[in-house]
This record gives structure tokens, C-alpha cells and sequence, in this order.
């Protein structure tokens, strides 16, 4: 990148992301934690679109991670990896149309009246998972975690997720890739504020998490994480009714 470009990226103007409005509805982020993003560029773009196979859920997934943080500003001593795994897509569209100026909308089946309809992707149409009595009563705000069964729930960040991607490739390469195949990587979800994990710990966790606890912890474990599963997904909402939105965002031609 030239000075000239280096200059117009730095002085980009950014919008402030309301943690409230996220999937996550911020509940796992610690409150000086603040979100800013800022307009995707035209090489951004051009990366993004370039070699895309819709097919292949990991190069999307990969395209969405760079055009995020590349675009995402946190301030304080946080960074991308902070960020909570389910939090990224939204975002990524918040960037796209931060960048275009103009909102998402998206084409869906209306049974009901039996026609195509369509709805913007936005926080006034997200389908949040509405959070009971009870379960607040388990929220800890000091911890930005649910104490639950003697369990500390969070989702998971994006960097605890690389972490287990790259574990996932390293013990391919070795031809281990059948031992992990149908281990559960269901500590993920109780790894706390933290990034990172070395190869080690996450050996370390799937012993414990799949041999050392007997059936008992293990049915809670698997309760707790169902519970929260509403939080994991992504629809939008109109007269009360669910709008799925899978596969129904053109994620190829966003940009268009």
C-alpha cells in the first residue's frame, strides 16, 4: 500500500457497533470492551470476491474472518481474537453496509400468503434470544459468564476457534485425523475470556472433557450448552413469526 493509500485508510471515518445488538446481545464481553468499524476498501473487496467458491464453507468463512479484521477497530488491549465466534457474520454485514451506504435485504417464502416476500437484515428484524427470569438470575456480570450446574459459560471466541482449527490441521498432517474425528470439543464453551489455547491445553481439555468426567457431568454439560443454543442462531422475525435466513444471503455478491 502507497502512502497516499496508507493516509486514506487511517483517516476513514468508523460507526460505533452497539455490543447490544450482536447475537451475543454483548453478554460475554467485558463493558470497556468497544467495537468501531470502519468502511471495507476496494482491495478489501476485490480479495474478497476474488477465487470465491460458494461451495466451500471454509474459504467463506475465511473471506468473512478478513474482511472483519481487517475493518473492525478495538480499543484497549483487545483484538480480533476477543471477539465472540458468532458475532463475526454480523458484523461482516454491518461492514458491508456501512461500505455501500444501503441496507441487506433478503428474499424469503412467506407460506402464509403464499408469495415472495423480503425483509432487511438489521437488530429491528433479528430474531434475539429472549433471555427468562431464571436464567438471569445465573448471568454474572463481573465474569460476563452464566454460572450454571457449577459450569461457567461463555461462548466461544474467535481465537479459541483457531486455535482448535489449527490443532484440527496439525493432527491431520500427522494422520491423526481419525482419532479426533468424533471427540467433543464442547469446552470451547467454557474457556472463559480466553483467546488462546496451546496445543497441550486443548489435548489436555478433550481428555477431561471426554474421558475423565463420568456421564453425569457430562448430560449437564450437554444441557447447559443446549440451552444456550438459541444464542448460536441466526434468523430474522416479522409478525412474530421466524424467518430462517441459511443459505438465503447471497454472500458471493454482497458487495454488488
Amino acid at each position: 500500500m502507497n502512502l497516499f493509500n496508507l493516509i486514506k485508510d487511517l483517516t476513514r471515518t468508523t460507526k460505533k457497533i452497539d455490543k447490544s445488538i450482536l447475537p451475543s446481545q454483548g453478554l460475554f464481553y467485558n463493558d470497556d470492551f468497544i467495537i468501531k468499524i470502519k468502511k471495507a476498501n476496494k482491495e478489501d473487496i476485490f480479495e474478497y470476491e476474488q477465487n470465491f467458491i460458494k461451495e466451500d464453507l471454509g474459504i467463506l468463512i475465511n473471506k468473512v474472518k478478513t474482511v472483519v479484521e481487517k475493518n473492525i477497530i478495538l480499543q484497549n488491549h483487545y483484538n480480533f481474537d476477543d471477539l465472540k465466534s458468532i458475532d463475526i457474520v454480523f458484523i461482516f454485514l454491518e461492514i458491508v453496509k456501512y461500505t455501500k451506504k444501503r441496507e441487506i435485504t433478503i428474499s424469503y417464502v412467506d407460506e402464509e400468503l403464499n408469495k415472495v416476500e423480503k425483509i432487511n437484515f438489521e437488530s429491528k428484524t433479528f430474531n434475539y434470544f429472549k433471555l427468562n427470569n431464571d436464567l438471569l438470575k445465573l448471568y454474572d456480570n463481573t465474569t460476563k459468564s452464566f454460572f450454571v450446574e457449577g459450569y461457567t459459560f461463555t461462548l466461544p471466541s474467535i481465537g479459541i476457534e483457531n486455535c482448535i482449527t489449527s490443532f484440527l490441521i496439525v493432527k491431520s498432517m500427522q494422520n491423526e485425523a481419525d482419532k479426533y474425528e468424533k471427540m467433543s470439543f464442547n469446552f470451547s464453551y467454557f474457556c472463559g475470556q480466553k483467546n488462546f489455547l496451546t496445543f497441550d491445553e486443548i489435548d489436555n481439555l478433550i481428555e477431561i472433557f471426554n474421558f475423565d468426567l463420568d456421564n453425569e457431568e457430562l448430560f449437564k454439560i450437554q444441557k447447559i450448552i443446549e440451552t444456550f443454543t438459541p444464542l448460536q442462531k441466526y434468523s430474522l422475525i416479522r409478525d412474530g413469526r421466524e424467518i430462517d435466513i441459511n443459505s438465503k444471503i447471497d454472500l458471493q455478491n454482497i458487495w454488488k
